[in-house]
């Protein structure tokens, strides 16, 4: 029997299937049996639909002593993990080598350094991406730079356009519904698009989680993107407007991801 070929994720990116007797990672062959205390590189996944996507990619000289410890370091990420991927490599500096080509393929959010891009959609929805400001996007200090962008700004941005969703017809009564007080509301928005366009850290929160209650539907986001950039363009210098709709866009397809996407199976049980 042979082997199923790998599927390919949103963005193109060769993935493993779940039931993969041998899953491959860019050519490479791993094991899903337990990690061994033994040298080599490993991969911890989460199963989405038939897809096994990486959430962190590592090597050790102990890689279940390595594992460990992340898990230790990163509990609530955990959550999100079902499954690993293990291969042996004694060289420490070819395992070096793997990982850093895995990651600038694959882009696992627990991962920063050798990303190219953004984490999938569908990862980034669970588990917040520690390497979001990267390189395809500009450095919040770009924008920080630009004098012409000011808190002022962004609290008009904020105030102009929650004026637009609330009177809209189709998303005004999801906000009517969700937000009992609006000043509050309106200070935590701006932490985040100050966090966002100016590297402060007045926003620490996770914007996925607090969506997930609200009963959503696709095209809510539709519109959602709409207003935002019609009220991006009137009040944003048209730098920091580009970055806010690029930064809502990504935002809108990673919650669709976590909110639209089939809840993941048990991953398959592959004799040892």
């Amino acid at each position: 029997m042979t082997t199923p070929t790998n599927a390919a994720s949103a963005a193109g990116t060769p993935l493993p299937r779940a039931h993969d007797s041998e899953p491959e990672l860019r050519g490479f062959r791993f094991a899903s049996t337990p990690l061994p205390h033994a040298a080599g590189v490993y991969a911890l996944t989460r199963r989405i639909a038939d897809l096994i996507y990486p959430v962190l990619i590592s090597e050790s000289e102990d890689i279940a002593a390595d594992a460990a410890a992340v898990e230790a370091r990163e509990a609530a990420a955990m959550k999100v993990i079902d499954g690993q991927l293990w291969m042996a490599r004694p060289q420490a500096r070819q395992r070096m080598q793997i990982v850093r080509d895995l990651i600038g393929v694959y882009n696992p959010p627990l991962n920063v350094d050798h990303r190219t891009r953004h984490a999938a959609p569908e990862l980034a929805a669970l588990v917040p991406d520690r390497a979001e400001n990267d390189p395809a996007l500009a450095r919040p200090t770009d924008l920080a730079a630009d004098l012409s962008l000011s808190e002022a700004d962004l609290d008009r941005l904020v105030r102009h356009f929650y004026a637009r969703a609330t009177k809209d017809e189709l998303i005004g009564p999801v906000f009517g519904r969700a937000v009992a007080d609006w000043e509050h509301h309106f200070e935590t928005i701006r932490g985040f698009w100050s966090k966002t366009l100016l590297g402060t850290q007045r926003y620490t929160g996770n914007p996925f989680s607090a969506h997930i209650s609200l009963d959503l539907r696709p095209e809510f986001f539709d519109r959602w993107l709409d207003l935002f950039r019609l009220t991006a363009r009137d009040e944003l210098p048209r730098a920091a407007a580009d970055r806010a709709i690029a930064k809502v866009e990504h935002m809108s397809s990673c919650f669709q991801a976590g909110l639209f996407l089939p809840s993941p199976r048990e991953p398959a049980q592959i004799p040892a």
